[in-house]
């Protein structure tokens, strides 16, 4: 119980540390401008090898949820082992613009390629995820590189587990093949309930640097599985 109480600690003091860099000339990233993200993901087990990806997410400028964006991403997930999946998919996101900018709605769609790898560390669940994105935004094409690191941590039991509640932290970055290869990084903090095997729910904050910019985004994620029996 000690060693998981530490690991908590530990956890909790590398999210405070990732979030103090977001603060940019002297002021916080949480402000009332802050926008939201309401998001809703679902993976069918097909077999033991093979299952489908759903995602759905909207976007809002703010929490007065004027829209900003809306994607849908589907995708077929190949497993190579319990712990190491090979993922290809489409997306369809419609990006609209803010209140008072006269500008048509962006459409953008996209192909995509993903790496996933989790493995543990102590009680520590630890993500690698790595994706390449074809983009056809309007009438432009871009490609896109992303890589996320993520940790979860359970806090009600030594391992996750149905009916435990945790704690959860990510940091992707985003590059792409133009004259400057930074596009954007987020940093992301939330707590969650692992209702059973399949269902959980998580809540938490996102800061999103883009175009020398930090924004926050309040999220609310729910996890819905359709799942094979454990054998």
């Amino acid at each position: 119980m000690m060693m998981g109480r530490l690991l908590v600690l530990r956890f909790s003091y590398l999210a405070l540390v990732l979030m103090f860099p977001l603060s940019t000339n002297g002021q916080s990233v949480f402000n009332e401008n802050q926008g939201m993200w309401l998001m809703f993901f679902n993976r069918t087990q097909l077999s033991e090898k093979w299952s489908i990806h759903n995602e759905i997410q909207d976007r809002s400028y703010d929490i007065s949820h004027k829209e900003e964006q809306l994607l849908l991403r589907f995708g077929i997930n190949y497993h190579i082992k319990k712990n190491l999946w090979l993922t290809a998919g489409f997306g369809y996101i419609e990006s609209y613009p803010p209140e008072g900018v006269a500008r048509p709605t962006l459409i953008e769609h996209r192909i995509w390629q993903q790496v996933l790898h989790t493995h543990f560390l102590g009680r520590v669940v630890v993500e690698h995820r790595g994706r390449l994105e074809q983009r056809f935004v309007g009438d432009q094409y871009r490609d896109r590189v992303r890589y996320r690191f993520m940790a979860t941590v359970p806090i009600t039991r030594e391992r996750m587990a149905p009916k435990t509640f945790f704690a959860t932290a990510y940091d992707e970055i985003f590059f792409h093949f133009e004259d400057t290869p930074y596009d954007r990084n987020r940093l992301y903090v939330a707590a969650g309930y692992q209702f059973s095997r399949a269902v959980s729910v998580q809540s938490g904050w996102l800061a999103q640097n883009f175009s020398g910019k930090t924004k926050g985004y309040l999220q609310l994620g729910v996890f819905a599985n359709i799942l094979q029996p454990d054998k």
